[in-house]
């Protein structure tokens, strides 16, 4: 039997990926604040706060008495935060870094004991965001997963003589409620700034468009699950990312700051 463990699993690409993983024959320890208790298909849920050690600590104690070792864990809470870094600021890069960054660091940390002992595979999952340049009012979500990154760089080198895989996933846009969240944030970033409501406007216009190439997140699923099986994984997988993400992570920061000046 193999076992893995989901954080965040009421979150869009975390279902697809239990379904593809279960397809593979692992049971599923499944992690989220929403969970009702129950066991039921070959998942057991746990209700678990993933900003809460004890919560996450009692998560591991129940899967340890089902298992002593774990072949993949895998978090996938987190959050998207719009807005300015001076106007209405307050509380949300606390917020953001506990969601995207803290929670996978403990959650990584309390189940890597089970993880060596099965010397299985550990997913940073990051974003097409990791990696790009800073964008005006978007950048406390690229900040976040910057920082995501550079942890899973260095926990990869880390226990990489311990026989654990570690491997960063960075997704594109995927149908997801997380996705679909930020057509709202940027109405209330509309109705409450008072210094950047024409740049809203024409963001909003751009990053509309780029949403509605959102792809299905069973091809998300499927191609995690297929990484699961790889005895050396990659460092970093990029799953379905724009193009234009890519041209802006490319580009020297002069023309870059250009192409925003166009509408900023």
């Amino acid at each position: 039997m193999k076992y893995a463990v989901i954080g965040g699993s009421m979150s869009g690409l975390a279902e697809a990926t239990i379904k593809e993983l279960k397809k593979k024959g692992y049971f599923i320890f499944a992690l989220d604040i929403r969970n009702e208790e129950k066991e039921e298909d070959g998942t057991l849920y746990i209700k678990t706060d993933l900003t809460d050690n004890e919560s996450i600590e009692r998560a591991r104690k129940i899967v340890e008495e089902r298992t002593d070792k774990v072949d993949f864990i895998a978090n996938f809470s987190g959050c998207v935060i719009l807005g300015s870094f001076i106007e209405k600021a307050e509380g949300k890069v606390e917020k953001i870094f506990s969601l995207n960054l803290f929670a996978t660091f403990n959650f990584n940390r309390i189940f890597a004991p089970l993880v060596i002992k099965g010397k299985g595979l550990i997913v940073v999952i990051s974003s097409e965001y990791g990696k790009i340049t800073a964008i005006p009012l978007h950048g406390y979500y690229p900040m976040s997963k910057h920082a995501v990154e550079l942890y899973g760089d260095s926990l990869r080198r880390e226990l990489k003589k311990s026989g654990v895989r570690v491997t960063t996933i960075r997704p594109g846009a995927f149908k997801t409620n997380m996705q679909g969240a930020v057509n709202g944030q940027f109405d209330t970033l509309l109705a409450e700034t008072d210094l950047y409501k024409n740049f809203l406007i024409k963001m909003k216009n751009l990053m509309t468009g780029e949403l509605k190439k959102a792809k299905d997140p069973e091809i998300f699923g499927r191609k995690l699950a297929a990484i699961a099986e790889k005895k050396h994984p990659r460092a970093h997988y990029n799953i379905k990312n724009s193009f234009k993400m890519k041209l802006l992570t490319i580009l020297p920061s002069p023309l870059t700051d250009w192409i925003f000046s166009l509408f900023f």
